[in-house]
């Protein structure tokens, strides 16, 4: 990063998705936070939340806007275009980057013309939406929810410098939408914190994995875009097996249906409801001898790209993108089609029993892909169009 723009930097996320206590995109923008700070760069980030709010994170500000929650989605969402625009009028940003193709395009435009105005594609939300919210990922509803959306995030989208997407999975849902303005840049990870050192063989006991059993890991919400009536489904072929033990972390609005399957299979299934520290996350997923990742419209996985740091086989669904990094990882637990409880049992079989030397193979592949490198090609592209 050139030593000039050091303290003269504003940047302004605006992102429909972010929530304080949410996965993915919540770390993009805590790593983005402390990267901007530790390259002398201003950043902000402005998110729908269920109060006003500004709260110092990571060395940002992160700036919640009083907003209605999104039924049945665990999410707000941002109705109020006037907060955002003055918000910008206020902070009067460099660069701005939105995170949501959703309402907030046109809900800015017409306060970014000064303004270089970028876009990062973290939710493949045209179809994930209907599954997400209603719970459908088949048939009419779907299908007719697409070829509605669809050209409403490409009305956003193509007035915008440049549409970032971090896999050749979201380039292809881009392209499939009708845009051209497109660059893939690729998630990072922590590759300090995400470690093959941290498997704890006190953990697997105290999860029950001894005598050569297996744990098979979910963490994320559990939520149906991530698969989760997938992985109920596979239990019933699962549980058939003494050997593996599922452990689902996580919380979300199908945690009664795993808290069901585990009273009725107490050995089988061992749920951890809240993941409280990344070290936590690390600790587990090096423990694991199997990571899932389920969700059919993932963007990117940054949870497989942790597990893979820390040496963990994945399976994933080739519907998304995880199976990308899987495959580039040189993997076989991919599965299809996604909504298969026998084909994902099956993967989660092949994964557990893969040799012990592939995980320093995984670990090599995944320590390519870092932060720094992330945030730069980004910054640096939207320099570009700077004034």
């Amino acid at each position: 990063m050139s030593k000039k723009l050091k303290g003269n930097l504003r940047i302004l996320d605006i992102n429909n998705l972010y929530s304080p206590a949410g996965g993915g995109i919540r770390v993009y923008h805590h790593q983005k936070m402390k990267w901007c700070r530790q390259n002398g760069i201003e950043n902000f980030l402005a998110y729908p939340a269920s109060a006003d709010t500004r709260t110092e994170v990571s060395g940002g500000t992160a700036i919640g806007i009083k907003s209605p929650k999104l039924a049945g989605s665990g999410y707000y969402f941002f109705t109020n275009k006037t907060k955002l625009q003055n918000l910008i009028r206020e902070l009067k940003p460099d660069i701005i980057e939105l995170g949501s193709g959703i309402v907030v395009p046109d809900m800015v435009k017409e306060f970014t013309g000064g303004i270089p105005t970028f876009a990062y594609y973290h939710s493949n939300w045209p179809e994930a939406l209907p599954l997400s919210v209603l719970g459908i990922g088949k048939g009419p509803i779907p299908v007719l929810f697409k070829r509605l959306a669809s050209p409403k995030m490409v009305r956003g989208y193509k007035l915008l410098k440049t549409v970032f997407a971090a896999s050749d999975y979201s380039l292809s849902k881009l392209r499939e939408a009708g845009l051209s303005n497109i660059k893939k840049v690729p998630l990072g990870a922590d590759p300090i914190t995400f470690h093959p050192d941290r498997r704890s063989e006190q953990l697997r006991k105290d999860l029950g994995a001894v005598n050569g059993k297996k744990i098979a890991l979910y963490m994320g919400r559990l939520a149906p875009e991530k698969g989760i009536s997938v992985l109920l489904k596979a239990f019933r072929h699962l549980f058939q097996d003494e050997n593996i033990i599922i452990v689902a972390a996580g919380g979300g609005h199908c945690k009664r249906k795993l808290q069901k399957a585990a009273s009725a299979h107490p050995d089988k299934l061992k749920l951890i409801s809240r993941i409280n520290t990344r070290d936590q996350a690390a600790e587990l997923m090096a423990s694991a001898d199997a990571f899932i990742s389920a969700g059919p419209c993932e963007t990117f996985s940054l949870a497989t790209l942790e597990a893979l740091d820390c040496g963990t086989p994945v399976v994933a669904c080739r519907e998304a993108a995880a199976a990308e990094l899987v495959h580039q990882a040189e993997g076989n637990s991919t599965y299809a089609p996604w909504d298969s409880g026998e084909a994902l049992a099956d993967a989660i079989i092949k994964a557990i029993n893969t040799p012990r030397e592939k995980r320093r193979q995984f670990r090599d592949f995944a320590e390519q892909f870092t932060w720094n490198r992330c945030f730069t090609t980004i910054t640096e592209s939207c320099m570009q169009h700077l004034n």
